[in-house]
């Protein structure tokens, strides 16, 4: 069965969230770009991990929620992609 959404949808909704909930608007997110620089903290992290869950209803274990994981929009979409 063909996955119902690709890494590129996640990324996509992810730096959407970032925008609109996280981070200024008018800061240049891209899904390279480490979240350390555009001022997300662990707690904020720990939100987008928790967006995303919900949002394309997924579990993303423990064991994956590692620094190299949650470093970018692009390692939490790559990680996110995996369970869905």
């Amino acid at each position: 069965m063909d996955k119902m959404y690709s890494e590129q949808d996640i990324c996509n909704e992810l730096i959407s969230y970032v925008k609109s909930n996280i981070s200024d608007n008018r800061i240049l997110i891209t899904k390279e770009t480490p979240f350390n620089q555009v001022g997300l903290d662990s707690s904020s992290i720990i939100e987008l991990v928790l967006f995303i869950e919900r949002k394309f209803n997924v579990s993303i274990p423990e064991g994956d929620l590692v620094p190299d994981n949650l470093k970018s929009v692009e390692a939490l979409a790559q990680c996110t992609y995996k369970y869905i």
